[in-house]
């Protein structure tokens, strides 16, 4: 479930961390977001009220991020899925901008859409008779995105 939860991370800052000229290509590899330990602690980021803007240069890949870039990836990623559920094997994200959770608007659309699209892959594995069973976003995976 972990690495399944990972995925669903990784697909959504792989979507927000495109390159301009390849739309709707990620260029990003985060699949080891949790498992990439950081150098401090972001408990104090990721659980405050301080904005989180994440720039990375188009192409970025996850060896070439700094920890101070991959920390703000991180803390972002626990505000965002903080405010998603589980209904009926669908997420659904009780958050329409940025502003509401202190991130940048562009990077709440990458995790927005990256949730919709493994809706998508849930409902077209279910039309083909191959349902899954997508797991809830629990309180111990968030925990992990601190470390």
């Amino acid at each position: 479930m972990r690495t399944f939860l990972t995925l669903i991370v990784a697909t959504v800052l792989m979507v927000s961390c495109q390159n301009k000229q390849e739309a709707g290509v990620p260029v990003l590899n985060l699949a080891s977001l949790t498992a990439i330990p950081l150098d401090k602690p972001i408990d104090t980021l990721a659980k405050g009220k301080a904005f989180i803007d994440v720039k990375l240069p188009p192409g970025a890949r996850i060896e070439e991020l700094s920890k101070e870039d991959l920390g703000l990836l991180k803390a972002a990623a626990y505000r965002f899925f903080g405010q998603v559920k589980l209904v009926d094997n669908q997420y659904i994200a009780n958050i329409k901008e940025g502003k509401e959770i202190a991130v940048s608007d562009a990077v709440v659309a990458a995790y927005l859409k990256a949730i919709a699209n493994t809706n998508a892959f849930a409902d077209s594995l279910k039309k083909e008779g191959q349902e899954i069973q997508l797991p809830a976003i629990t309180d111990e995976y968030r925990n992990a995105l601190l470390k």
